[in-house]
């Protein structure tokens, strides 16, 4: 045989080769993906971080990430009622379940500075020394949005 059809013939086999393989690919791509694989429920094993709590710095998270989908203001919305109320730079910001009113607690200077989490208004302003006042707590105004209070210790 002369060379030009051996090195034709090689080639037809070898792409054939390929073919087949390309095909045999293809074919069990599809096989997979029609296989029904079962589904399991993941359960995270509950471990405690040192303080007898099982598992309340996750608790924490999801409760903190339901808060943050009920505020209808941002942070950055809340910082910036806070500094035009008050006057001065916001050192924190934090979301926060106040007695059942989501607020964001708005740190300036030595004040806090609570603000509706839901319309952004200011409710109140409280100094460091005022924080433990219960008969002050009761007659504060309420945000808009109420959450169940979860920090009855």
């Amino acid at each position: 045989m002369n060379t030009t059809k051996k090195i034709a013939l090689t080639a037809a086999l070898v792409g054939t080769l390929g073919f087949a393989g390309l095909a045999r690919n293809v074919s069990a791509k599809q096989t997979n993906s029609q296989l029904t694989v079962p589904q399991y429920q993941t359960t995270i094993a509950q471990a405690s971080d040192g303080d007898g709590e099982i598992n309340d710095d996750l608790e924490e998270k999801q409760e903190m990430a339901k808060y943050k989908s009920l505020a209808k203001i941002t942070p950055e919305q809340a910082k910036a009622a806070a500094e035009a109320e008050i006057g001065g730079q916001a050192s924190e910001v934090e979301l926060e379940n106040e007695d059942g009113n989501l607020v964001y607690e708005v740190e300036i200077g030595k004040k806090e500075v609570i603000v509706d989490a839901g319309n952004g208004k200011v409710l109140y302003t409280e100094d460091e020394s005022q924080e433990d006042d219960e008969a002050a707590e009761a007659n504060r105004p309420k945000s808009s949005i109420q959450v169940p209070d979860t920090d009855k210790d």
